[in-house]
């Protein structure tokens, strides 16, 4: 059971940087932010905190965000 709501989140690259920035807005008006570095040759990205996010806020939002961050490192490696 997530011990937290998602309010809003953001994906997105960081300029310059082989690194995704993900922002997540809590319910209970914490803000989490994470750096996820990716490589560019290989599309393989390290983000061990999302066991973490999936005890907090649920198996959904966990697989949802692996997709969003999955896709944008996808796009970038293009």
């Amino acid at each position: 059971m997530p011990n937290y709501e998602v309010v809003k989140y953001t994906v997105e690259p960081v300029d310059g940087d082989d690194q995704i920035a993900v922002t997540i807005h809590a319910s209970d008006g914490n803000k989490w932010e994470y750096g996820i570095p990716f490589t560019r040759a290989s599309g393989r990205y390290q983000f061990p905190e999302i066991d973490v996010l999936e005890l907090d806020f649920g198996e959904e939002f966990a697989r949802e965000l692996v997709e969003q961050v999955e896709a944008l490192v996808a796009s970038l490696c293009r």
